[in-house]
This record gives structure tokens, sequence and C-alpha cells, in this order.
């Protein structure tokens, strides 16, 4: 069922796609921000550790990526922001 989920939301995130925009994507987890200013945001398949993994190029450190972990019992929620 969690996996539907992430299929779900990575499905309607590949809409995003196409020619370079200013937009970029927020993650929020718990009810905290984790992640701002993202170009983007793969959510992978497997689970690490047993809770599905976020995987960004991170903002604040350029050619690397970032990774957030999933919360147990919780869920993150990703928006679009800027245009």
């Amino acid at each position: 069922m969690h996996r539907a989920i992430w299929i779900v939301v990575a499905l309607s995130l590949a809409g995003c796609g196409g020619g370079k925009s200013s937009a970029t994507v927020s993650v929020t987890c718990a009810g905290g921000v984790q992640l701002r200013g993202a170009e983007s945001v793969d959510v992978l398949g497997d689970l690490t550790n047993g809770r599905p993994v976020l995987e960004f190029p991170d903002p604040a450190n350029g050619g690397k990526t970032g990774a957030i972990a999933v919360p147990e019992h919780d869920h993150c929620k990703i928006t679009a922001a800027g245009g």
C-alpha cells in the first residue's frame, strides 16, 4: 500500500518536468520543512532501513545529492514553489 502511494506521488510530479523553470520544490515531514529550494526530488521505490527515502540535488552543496528518510509512522508532502 505504501509503495502505491509513493508511485502516485512520483507520477503526479512527472508532469512537472520539461524545460528549465525557476520553480523549486519543498518537502515537509512531521509538520516541519525538511527541504526547501530543491530543483527536483526522487521518490525511491526501495526501502532503506524499512523507510521510504527521498533523494534530491542538494541546493546548499552544488553537485552533491542529499536524502531524507521518511520518519516512521509519518508521511511527507512535496510542494512546488516559485514559477
